[in-house]
């Protein structure tokens, strides 16, 4: 009767051993899995992030172009017109400019 009583201990305490052996088993599975559900999280995370930064980048770098062009297109004009200014007439201005300076400057 004892031998009885000691074999059900042992086969007890051995089914607790495979139970806890068991458990950790599937802990640590869990564990695994959890990591690498986060590192997929994470990884799709910044994909989006960095497809909203280029998005974002790419937007406002249309914008301040279709912005910027009227003006590049008006000075572009006035630079033309400048450009093609007669010769007398930059010299004309340039010598009233000139003369400008001097009088101010001359008569102190």
């Amino acid at each position: 009767m004892a031998f009885d009583v000691v074999k059900k201990i042992t086969d007890t305490e051995k089914e607790g051993e495979e139970i806890v052996k068991k458990a950790q088993s599937e802990a640590s599975e869990i564990l695994k899995k959890s990591k690498n559900e986060a590192e997929s999280i994470i990884d799709s995370a910044e994909q989006k992030a960095d497809e909203y930064y280029k998005n974002t980048i790419s937007k406002y770098e249309l914008e301040a172009r279709e912005a910027s062009e009227p003006i590049i297109q008006a000075s572009q004009g006035l630079r033309n017109k400048l450009a093609n200014v007669p010769t007398e007439l930059m010299n004309s201005a340039v010598n009233m400019v000139i003369e400008r300076i001097v009088n101010s400057h001359g008569n102190s």
